[in-house]
């Protein structure tokens, strides 16, 4: 066998191993990449689009990764960049997503009223602005600590506490400028 056919072999073996390796990690964070995106998004067919898009950008630059490295804020950092391509390239505001996607539940008849209250928070969050809303949910939703939540937005750890506590007062004043039934006070 010669030299480069080893070689072809060898790099074969590899390609399977990387594909092998991205495709557990893809499996495993599909879902929460999704549920990110969706809350961002109009809709979840664009939400699917966007994490379709994610996922594709991630297996082609996959063997840049580094291991040693946690993998949730890396692909959490492209989704975040792929949302933005989104709203770049169809020149909406950001200020207008809606939270069109409703999480399914295990029994809605136990958890209705906290789930009414959580999806009514949202609602008044997805209203602040994107950096504010994006530092809530991945804090908040997607269980980020500061570091991972600063190294997704490409910020520094003490911008992200800043972001971080201006978000929660901003959906204070949201909070209690709210009536009752739910709109928005005068």
């Amino acid at each position: 066998m010669s030299v480069t056919m080893v070689q072809a072999i060898s790099g074969e073996r590899e390609n399977e191993s990387l594909r092998r390796a991205f495709t557990a990690l893809a499996r495993e964070f599909y879902e929460p990449v999704y549920y990110f995106i969706a809350k961002q998004t109009p809709g979840p067919e664009d939400a699917a689009d966007i994490t379709q898009q994610v996922f594709i950008k991630a297996f082609k630059s996959f063997e840049r990764y580094d291991p040693e490295r946690d993998f949730a804020p890396w692909i959490f950092t492209i989704a975040r960049r792929c949302v933005a391509d989104f709203y770049r390239r169809r020149k909406t505001a950001v200020e207008q997503l809606e939270d069109t996607f409703r999480d399914p539940e295990p029994d809605p008849h136990e958890q209705t009223a906290r789930r009414e209250g959580a999806d009514r928070l949202w609602d008044l969050a997805s209203g602040l602005k994107p950096k504010f809303f994006q530092v809530l949910l991945l804090h908040y939703k997607e269980n980020f600590n500061l570091e991972e939540t600063a190294q997704v937005m490409g910020i520094t750890v003490t911008h992200a506490k800043v972001l971080l506590f201006r978000a929660r007062n901003a959906l204070k004043k949201r909070l209690s400028a709210t009536d009752l039934t739910g709109g928005l006070l005068p």
